[in-house]
């Protein structure tokens, strides 16, 4: 791999980081102004009137620019590494022998399904399923608009 292909790659896996934290950011700000005490003293006041489609789309639209600059450098990078002509190795496959996960890695993964399959009981018998079925039903009629 060329110098040129690794700066690529690392300035990539920067920008990644730096979108997913920009987004991350904004949704928080989204979320964090929404849910101030005045947006909800009057009475009668709806979670959709306080999150305004508008508003989301501005402030997620300021940093548009840096996802469409994210994007390009994404395509040239892809572009490069055509031109290049570098492919990724394939790994070696692993032989039978070893392919056998070991006893103790074993016994974790039964233990934790265990514990798994005990929570889900336990969340069913205390109406926990009544309660996530209310709330897809109350997401597809309101907010995807179902119904």
């Amino acid at each position: 791999m060329t110098k040129g292909l690794r700066v690529m790659r690392a300035a990539l896996a920067v920008m990644t980081v730096l979108v997913c934290l920009l987004l991350v950011w904004q949704a928080v700000d989204v979320y964090v102004t929404g849910n101030r005490p005045e947006n909800f003293s009057a009475p009668g006041v709806r979670v959709e009137q306080v999150y305004d489609r508008a508003d989301i789309a501005a402030r997620f639209g300021r940093i548009a620019p840096v996802i469409y600059v994210y994007i390009a450098a994404v395509a040239v990078g892809l572009v490069w590494q055509a031109a290049a002509g570098e492919k990724k190795p394939r790994p070696a496959a692993i032989p039978p022998a070893e392919a056998k996960p070991a006893r103790h890695l074993m016994a974790a993964r039964l233990v934790l399904l265990g514990a798994a399959t005990a929570l889900v009981v336990l969340g069913v018998a205390n109406g926990g399923a009544r309660d996530v079925l209310v709330k897809a039903v109350n997401i597809c009629t309101e907010c995807i608009g179902l119904g």
